[in-house]
C-alpha cells in the first residue's frame, strides 16, 4: 500500500486523508489506499448517523497509533464520505513505518 500522497505533515502532528466506506461488515482502518484520489480507504461498521461513524474512525485511527482519541480529530467531512483527519503527536515518517506493518 503506498500512502505517501495520502499523509503531510501538520504542525501539531500529521493529516491523513480518508474515504470512508459506512455500514460495512467488518471494521478496516485503513482498508486500502486510492490511488486516483490519494486517500487511504476505510471500512466502518458504523452508520454515518449523529456522529457515530466519526467516532469509530477516531478510535480506529487513535487505536492504530496507540495514541489517545483526545489526539484524533476529524477537521473536515463530517458529514461526507471523505475525511480530513488530524493525528497529534506523530511524524509522517512513523505513521509511514506503522502503516507498512499493518
Amino acid at each position: 500500500m503506498d500512502c505517501n500522497e495520502a499523509l503531510e505533515s501538520h504542525p501539531q502532528g500529521l493529516i491523513i486523508r480518508f474515504e470512508v466506506i459506512p455500514g460495512s461488515s467488518k471494521l478496516s482502518v485503513p482498508s486500502g489506499f486510492n490511488p486516483w484520489r490519494n486517500v487511504l480507504e476505510a471500512k466502518l461498521t458504523e452508520e454515518p448517523f449523529k456522529g457515530k461513524a466519526n467516532k469509530q474512525l477516531v478510535d480506529a485511527v487513535a487505536k492504530l497509533f496507540d495514541l489517545p482519541a483526545n489526539q484524533v480529530e476529524v477537521l473536515c467531512g463530517h458529514k461526507s464520505a471523505r475525511k480530513v483527519v488530524l493525528v497529534r503527536g506523530i511524524a509522517v515518517e512513523k505513521a509511514l513505518m506503522l502503516l507498512k506493518l499493518k
